[in-house]
Order: C-alpha cells, then sequence, then structure tokens
C-alpha cells in the first residue's frame, strides 16, 4: 500500500490528536548495561540536515490537506522502514502488517514536519536508519534489507533491551522512537482500531437500552470505593 500525500497528511494529523504522539523515548544513562553481541559500529556523527519547510499554518483544511513540506527518506530508506514495520508489528490473522499497511510512508510524513517533536525524532529515525545499515554491513556484509531473516531478527533483538551499554544507547533508542511511531501509525488506522476492537461511537437503534447490569454493577463498585454511595 502507498497512501498519497494528501492521505498520509490526514494520517499525521490524525495521530499527532492522540495523548501517545507526546511521548519521548527514556533517557539512557550511558554506562554498564546489556553488552551487544557483536562489535558495535559508530553511530553517525554527522547527520544531513533536513530539508528547510514550513509548517501548515494555525487553520489547515483538514478535509482538502496541502502538504507544505518536502518528504525527507530516500525510497530505499522508505522501503526499510515498512520492512521494519512488518517485523516490529507483523500480520496476524486480524490485520496486516504495518508495513503493508504502508506505515513507511507515514513515519516519512511524520519527521518531515518542521515542528520540534517531528524533528527530534527525525535525527532519530535517520541516524538509526544510517547506523543500521552500517552495522549490518558490518556484520553480513550487506545493507539491512539484503541479509538474511534470522541475521535481521538477530541484529533487532540487540535493540530492544532495556540497559543497553554506552555505544548502543542511540541505536535502542532509535529502535524505541520507530517502534513507537508504528504503535502511533498502526493504531490511528482504521485496520488497527478493528485489531485492538475499538468500534468508536456507533448509533444505536431503536429506544436507547440504557447501562448493562455489568456496566451498572462496575460503576456502583467504583462509587462505593471512592465513598460516594449513599448511607
Amino acid at each position: 500500500m502507498t497512501p498519497s500525500r494528501r492521505e498520509t497528511l490526514q494520517w499525521m494529523i490524525a495521530a499527532a490528536a492522540l495523548p501517545l504522539a507526546r511521548w519521548s523515548p527514556p533517557a539512557m544513562a550511558a554506562g554498564q548495561g546489556t553488552t551487544a553481541p557483536f562489535d558495535v559500529v559508530d553511530w553517525p556523527e554527522v547527520l544531513p540536515p533536513p530539508p528547510a519547510a514550513k509548517g501548515y499554518g494555525r487553520d489547515p483544511d483538514l478535509m482538502t490537506p496541502k502538504v507544505p513540506w518536502p518528504l525527507t527518506l530516500s525510497k530505499k530508506q522508505r522501503a526499510t522502514v515498512d520492512l521494519l514495520g512488518d517485523l516490529i508489528l507483523p500480520a496476524d490473522e486480524r490485520s496486516p502488517g504495518a508495513g503493508a499497511l504502508g506505515v513507511g510512508a507515514f513515519v516519512d510524513e511524520w519527521i518531515s514536519a518542521p515542528y520540534p517533536i517531528q524533528r527530534a525524532d527525525g535525527a532519530q529515525v535517520i541516524g538509526g536508519l544510517i547506523w543500521l545499515d552500517a552495522q549490518s554491513r558490518a556484520l553480513h556484509g550487506a545493507a539491512f534489507d539484503a541479509i538474511a531473516p534470522h541475521q535481521r531478527a538477530g541484529l533487532l533483538d540487540a535493540l530492544v533491551v532495556a540497559a543497553p551499554v554506552a555505544r548502543m544507547t542511540k541505536p535502542v533508542a532509535f529502535m524505541d522512537t520507530l517502534r513507537h511511531l508504528f504503535v502511533l501509525g498502526f493504531y490511528s488506522l482504521p485496520e488497527g482500531k478493528a485489531d485492538m476492537g475499538f468500534i468508536g461511537d456507533q448509533p444505536t437503534p431503536g429506544d436507547y437500552p440504557g447501562p448493562t447490569p455489568e456496566a451498572l454493577a462496575h460503576l456502583a463498585q467504583m462509587l462505593d470505593h471512592m465513598g460516594l454511595t449513599g448511607s
């Protein structure tokens, strides 16, 4: 799936309205931690500067949004993000994988927006993609998208530790950021909402039947817990 710029902007705006969008990766103190199972390559010292861009202003037309900023990711980087999306949020019996739904387009739109949160995420994602290919070449002689599935899995396993050693702090923060963006994007889509059973506001046909006995019992329990029940 390749969403249009208009669709990804609508997707991004919907995601930005969620409280989850204000998340930031936890700060990690450099020092002793889980040792990586390989020699760690250096994090890129210099990242390509983000393109000059303007925002969409104070009163965007969300029904016919115009995209005022250029995208950041190369075609290869976008494909790698989609690949990672399917690895981190894979397809199951209820929904396609995040990559198949085009989460790479969402991430590209998100990190290209000229706002502080998005620019910070962009530095993490761009640096991480550069590092991931460099680390993959050092280990297996090829970029991440060209190595075998079990080699990808081994590399990603090293990026999900709670206490990384100093040289792995930035790579682990990159994966935290990317995983967060995948979840943010995926669960902003109808497929993601269906996956978690969220049905939203639905009209009730006929007369309103009132709350269920289970709902009333839960309300009574909570009121009693808060000391708000009558004597």
